[in-house]
């Protein structure tokens, strides 16, 4: 890594900041695979016609 790797290997504790962020990046992803496969049927339904709708405006 060069000139970043040596300058960060002298900071003590460092190894926290990449353990917090992989944990923070993990529960986000988590929580929105969670949310997209709550999201009702009836809603979906409602965004996709509302897609074919605005299209048939646009003609």
């Amino acid at each position: 890594m060069g000139f970043v790797g040596e300058t960060l290997k002298g900071i003590d504790g460092i190894q926290w900041y990449y353990i917090v962020g992989i944990l923070l990046f993990v529960g986000l992803f988590i929580g929105v695979v969670i949310h997209t496969y709550t999201i009702p049927k009836s809603d979906l339904n409602k965004f996709k016609s509302s897609i074919f709708e605005q299209e048939e405006l646009n003609k």
